[in-house]
Parts: C-alpha cells; sequence; structure tokens
C-alpha cells in the first residue's frame, strides 16, 4: 500500500502495524497529549483519527490497564460524542481510533473572535448533552476544552472521552500518584490548567463529574469574552488561579449577555464543587429557558453617521431651549438677566459640543459623588402588557431612588435618548456624569411577569448587584413595590461602602 505521507520511522511503524487496516495519510498538530495522525479505512471507505501517546507520557502508565479503561469509553454511544472505534499498542505506545470528523475545533472557531450568546448556548447545549450522557454512566471526561469541542454538520460533539481518565487510572496502577501535568511538562494527561477545576488542581482523588461543569463554564466564559478568566499566566499561576480567585464578572467584560446566562457561567465556576449545578442535566435545563437569550442590555451600537444624527438632534434640542431663555431674559427686565445668560451660554455650548464630538449633553444629568442613571426598562418580545409594566417600574424607579440621601438620579428623558446612542452602558452612564446605572427587562409569560434588574457601577465597569423578581399581571403594584424596593436597597448599600 502507499504511504501518502512518510515523514519519520514512527509514521512508517505505525503504517507498517495497520497495513490492513488503514492507509496513513497525514500528521494533525496540535493534539496536546498525544501524536494524531489521519488515515483512510480503505474498506469502508471514510477516514479516522489514530491518537498514539508518545513516549513522555507512556513511560509511567500500565498499557494494558489503558487499553481497559479507554475501553470503557469506546461505550459511550451518543450523537454528541465522537466514538472510540478501537484501541491497541504500537510496541510499548498505546493508541485509539476514532471517526475523522470534517470540521473546525471550537478553538479555531473563536480565534475569529468571541461567539454570539445564541451560538454560544447552542454550543453549550449539545457540549451538556454529551456529558450528561457520560455523567450517567460513570464516565467523567476530565479535560473539556475547546480543542476537543469539534464543530461540523450544525452540531457539536466531544472527543478524547475517558482519555484523562484512562491515563490516571494506569499511572495509579503503577503506583505513579497522579500529579497536576504542568508541574511535570506532559500536557494534558490530567487536565488542562485554565480550564482545569480546583479539586483537579490539587489532585483530590474524590473529584467528580462537577469538575467537568467547571471546566464547561470556563469555557463558556471564554467563548462569549474571547479569553478565558485567568488569561495569560504561567501554568503554575494558572493553578493557583484556579485554587483561589474569584475570576471577574462575566458582565464585567461583555454587556449583551443575559443574566441568567451569566448567573449559569459563574456558578459553573464556582469554586466549591456543590455550589456548582448539581449535574449536567440541571444546567441543560437552565439553558433551556429562553430568557438565557435575552439580553437586558443596550442594542448593537449605530452607525457613526446615525448616532452623530441622532445626538445633533438632541443638541439642537438644547439650542432651542437657549433660544427660549434668551428671548426671556430680552422681554423680561426684571428677570435674573446674568445667570440665565449664563445658564443660555452653557447650553449653547453644550449644543456646540454635541454637534462637533457627538457626546452626550451636559444638561440634564446627575452629579454630585453618587450620581445614579436609571434607563428604561426593556419588554422582552413586543408584549404591550409587559411594555406598560416596564414603564411603571422604571417611573417607580427613578421617583424612588432620588429619595434616597446622598443620590441623585439622571433625567429619565435625557437618559433614555442617550440610551438610544451608546454602545454600552457604561458609555451611556459615563456620558450621563452617572457613577452607577439601573437598567433591566420585563418578561411576561401567561398571567406572570419576571423584572430582571442590576445595578451597574460605573468606576470598574461591573455588575455590583443583579437579581430576578416574579409577579402576577393580577398585581403589577406589587412586583413595582418589590422591584423598587430592592434596587433602593443595592443602591443604598452601595453608597455607605
Amino acid at each position: 500500500m502507499r504511504i501518502l505521507y512518510a515523514v519519520s520511522d514512527l509514521l512508517a511503524d505505525l503504517q507498517s502495524h495497520f497495513v490492513d487496516k488503514y492507509v496513513l495519510e497525514r500528521e494533525l498538530g496540535g493534539g496536546g497529549m498525544s501524536r494524531v495522525f489521519v488515515a483512510r479505512d480503505e474498506r469502508l471507505d471514510r477516514r479516522v483519527v489514530i491518537k498514539l501517546l508518545p513516549p513522555q507520557v507512556t513511560a509511567t502508565i500500565s498499557a494494558e490497564r489503558f487499553k481497559r479503561e479507554i475501553m470503557l469509553a469506546a461505550q459511550l454511544q451518543h450523537p454528541n460524542i465522537v466514538p472510540v472505534l478501537s484501541a491497541g499498542e504500537l510496541g510499548t505506545l498505546p493508541y485509539f481510533v476514532m471517526p475523522f470528523i470534517d470540521g473546525e475545533s471550537l478553538r479555531a472557531r473563536m480565534m475569529r473572535g468571541p461567539l454570539s450568546a445564541r451560538e454560544t448556548v447552542t454550543i453549550l447545549k449539545d457540549v451538556v448533552r454529551a456529558l450528561g450522557f457520560a455523567h450517567n454512566r460513570g464516565i467523567i471526561h476530565r479535560d473539556i476544552k475547546p480543542d476537543n469541542v469539534l464543530l461540523a454538520a450544525g452540531a457539536a460533539v466531544v472527543t478524547d472521552f475517558g482519555v484523562a481518565k484512562a491515563i490516571s487510572a494506569s499511572r495509579q496502577q503503577q503506583g505513579v500518584r497522579p500529579v497536576a501535568p504542568t508541574m511535570t511538562g506532559v500536557g494534558t494527561s490530567l487536565g488542562t490548567p485554565a480550564y482545569m477545576a480546583p479539586e483537579q488542581a490539587a489532585a483530590d482523588p474524590s473529584t467528580d463529574h462537577r469538575a467537568d461543569l467547571y471546566a464547561l463554564g470556563i469555557v463558556a466564559y471564554e467563548m462569549l469574552t474571547g479569553a478565558p478568566p485567568f488569561h495569560g499566566r504561567t501554568p503554575q499561576a494558572l493553578l493557583a488561579a484556579q485554587l483561589s480567585e474569584i475570576p471577574a464578572p462575566l458582565t464585567s467584560r461583555r454587556y449583551d449577555v443575559s443574566v441568567p446566562l451569566s448567573t449559569l457561567v459563574m456558578q459553573c465556576l464556582e469554586k466549591e464543587p456543590a455550589k456548582r449545578p448539581k449535574s449536567a442535566n440541571e444546567v441543560l435545563r437552565m439553558l433551556d429557558d429562553p430568557g438565557v437569550l435575552v439580553s437586558d442590555a443596550f442594542p448593537a451600537a449605530e452607525a457613526p453617521k446615525q448616532r452623530r444624527k441622532r445626538f445633533t438632534e438632541i443638541g439642537i434640542g438644547v439650542v432651542v431651549v437657549a433660544a427660549v431663555a434668551v428671548a426671556w431674559v430680552l422681554t423680561d427686565p426684571g428677570a435674573p438677566t446674568k445667570a440665565a445668560a449664563d445658564s443660555a451660554k452653557s447650553a449653547r455650548d453644550s449644543a456646540a459640543r454635541v454637534a462637533a464630538t457627538g457626546s452626550a449633553p451636559a444638561t440634564a444629568v446627575a452629579t454630585g459623588p453618587h450620581a445614579v442613571a436609571v434607563f428604561p426598562l426593556v419588554s422582552v418580545g413586543s408584549d404591550a402588557e409587559a411594555g406598560q409594566a416596564a414603564e411603571g417600574i422604571t417611573s417607580q424607579l427613578a421617583s424612588a431612588l432620588s429619595r434616597v440621601p446622598g443620590v441623585r438620579v439622571s433625567s429619565q428623558t435625557t437618559a433614555a435618548a442617550v440610551r438610544q446612542g451608546v454602545r454600552t452602558p457604561a458609555d451611556a452612564a459615563r456620558a450621563l456624569n452617572a457613577t452607577m446605572l439601573v437598567e433591566g427587562t420585563v418578561q411576561r409569560a401567561s398571567q406572570r411577569l419576571r423584572v430582571s434588574v442590576r445595578l451597574v457601577s460605573v468606576a470598574n465597569d461591573s455588575t455590583v448587584w443583579a437579581s430576578t423578581i416574579d409577579g402576577t399581571t393580577s398585581d403589577e403594584l406589587a412586583l413595582q413595590d418589590s422591584t423598587v424596593k430592592a434596587v433602593a436597597a443595592a443602591v443604598t448599600a452601595s453608597v455607605r461602602r
């Protein structure tokens, strides 16, 4: 048989071993702990992938035990799991064979930039289905990461199930205590530091399926923000961070993510396994909630010309107010001429800045050490009843917060106008000279209403408080009261800190 790409003795030996089964075509890079080769199964006219463990990995493992463990994973037959077709040894080097997936890895997809919330949730559901199926059969992946998630034919599939466990178990068979891979340079034998749960980093023998959920949370975080929580650190620093450091809130790094989705991701990243979701099936139920795709953040930025036009219109309105003020000064000799003239000049200057720079007007904004911008709550969908509830809650919030000692609230009219022309909440709040902002959504399902609201600190662009409050359409006033009290308490607490 013809060898298409023989570049080493290893490749030649592998071809000789599979002479009656496969024709080796090429070696793939990026295999992590294994050497990965693409081969053609000419009998079935299909491509396969052969993964061979190199000597530096196999030096301290039992090949026979590894084969037994990997064949347990071969029992996993699920649409979102890449199956193991066979396993064996090339001399002393264990290998296993899997189908070739004609697509790209999630890692390759993320190289083109962060994913949308919808695309992220779609991929997460497929991965979680795979995890749930495996976990229910007592198999933990232990190395969930973008490289082990493949995208093909409109679905995500998980590869290398059971490999980390097989290596771990075969090392234990040899009397070798598992250690974190970064301490030995082995690569991904027991996990990858950037995605490793704290209990894995500590080599805790009681590590269970919830380690996969932690890794899933990091993958989700990276899909949405473009980088994992502790990106750019040394392997040792990564392990230390996984053990003790709380990741920055997802909402502090991306604003167009719904509160339910952000909450789920951060729950998966809890240091204590008991605080994470109990199972992959629970995560799937949370992902199936329509609310995970309902962003309560700002719409996409308008085109620069449109934004300039919008702010120019606001500026024209300021000029009109200024003109009225000047006319009043000229027709009323008893008016406080200097004060009115100064006010008119300030308004004209503000309008000029708006027209020249596209910045929000400086009038009608909150000032002071604790200034809050209350943006209109958004009705999910086109539901008129939810829209009315959103308007009522927004009005009550602005009124209630204005009575909190030490707090000033921006004009609702100006806040609404600025919101339409600025991409992120923090940018809008800065344009309003606010130090905090309040925003949220209202959603109706039959006779139930759900308010999702959050308080954002402008200084560090992070959510300092968020809550979901449920009520009914028959008692919207009670829902208003509950929401207003909760937000007012959060603002008061932030002011006192």
